[in-house]
């Protein structure tokens, strides 16, 4: 583990500051405008909640920040590797040498001393916090080691980064483009893009499914606001009749089978909490309702969806361009 963790620090020991302006290059497949058209009135990607979209951000955001780093790794470990191998050792054996022989092991009074000065925060008091607080420390300490190593391998080695800012490829041409040069190897847009297609296919997936639950909770409002106006009735009184009507009623006895199914997980009394069982319930029965509510409103409607979930991982270029 401590081999891992110090592998990882290398991805940041040269890490430049992203703008905001940098693109994410996360989509897989040209972007369509208009993700549905429900009786023929669409809805369109900006159409999204502002929530959704933040929470978009931050995913591709993550991207951004990883692509740079990235590259840092790729050149971090080709160095490793390389002065390894002119000593004759393994990468682990390296960083066993050079790093984790080099930390100094934390004090009993540097520990305390860390306690002290955060203890309204910490979880418990020092003796049961101790051996945490002692990994923290040293993991701090072979970070630092980790920075010195790698700097040192980089000096030597006289990297040159062309690319500071690392952007998506545009084309397929674009994956050759070189982003750095460490002794004879040369790194490529392919290799970061590569190295990166798990992250981004999981960024892509998230992504996918915040659009979905997004436009599936707009589909289902336009389809009850056109059915409420074709029937003469305001929205909330359409509800009402098609979900809330529809509800059963929990019984003292159904809520009782739940705290007995469940009793393991339930700490207090029955009584003490019928009234939030019967309320969880309730709930669940009015999401099914609903369910049932939104698929027959669909069932009548002319709905088409064109926002489709991302392929596999494959060696992508950047289709925002």
């Amino acid at each position: 583990m401590i081999l891992c963790f110090l592998l990882l620090q290398l991805i940041f020991s040269f890490v430049h500051p992203q703008t905001d302006a940098d693109p994410c290059g996360c989509e897989d497949k040209p972007q369509v405008n208009t993700l549905a058209v429900v009786n023929g009135v669409r809805i369109t990607k900006k159409e999204l909640g502002s929530d959704v979209q933040n929470k978009i951000g931050v995913l591709q955001g993550e991207v951004i920040k990883a692509r740079e780093a990235q590259l840092d790794l790729l050149i971090n470990s080709y160095l490793l590797e390389a002065e390894a191998k002119r000593r004759g050792q393994t990468s682990q054996e390296f960083l066993q040498t050079d790093v984790i022989a080099k930390v100094v092991e934390p004090t009993d009074a540097e520990a305390q001393a860390f306690y002290n000065q955060r203890k309204e925060r910490m979880p418990g008091d020092y003796k049961t916090v101790k051996p945490q607080i002692i990994a923290l420390l040293r993991s701090e300490r072979e970070r630092v080691e980790s920075l010195k190593m790698a700097a040192t391998l980089r000096a030597v080695s006289n990297v040159k980064v062309l690319v500071p800012n690392v952007m998506p490829p545009a084309n397929e041409q674009d994956l050759n483009r070189v982003l750095a040069i460490a002794g004879k190897r040369q790194f490529t847009s392919r290799d970061v893009e590569e190295a990166l297609a798990p992250l981004i296919y999981k960024v892509q997936q998230n992504v996918y499914q915040l659009r979905k639950d997004d436009l599936d909770l707009r589909i289902n409002d336009m389809l009850l606001e056109q059915e409420a106006k074709r029937q003469n009735l305001s929205p909330s009184a359409l509800l009402a009749r098609g979900v809330r009507a529809k509800l059963p009623i929990i019984t003292d006895q159904q809520a009782k089978a739940f705290y007995d199914e469940n009793r393991a997980q339930i700490k207090d009394d029955f009584e003490k909490v019928k009234l939030q069982i019967v309320q969880l319930l309730m709930q669940k029965e009015q999401d099914k309702v609903s369910k049932a509510f939104a698929a027959e409103l669909r069932q009548n409607a002319a709905v088409q969806i064109y926002l489709t979930p991302p392929d596999p991982p494959k060696l992508r270029v950047n289709q925002s361009h």
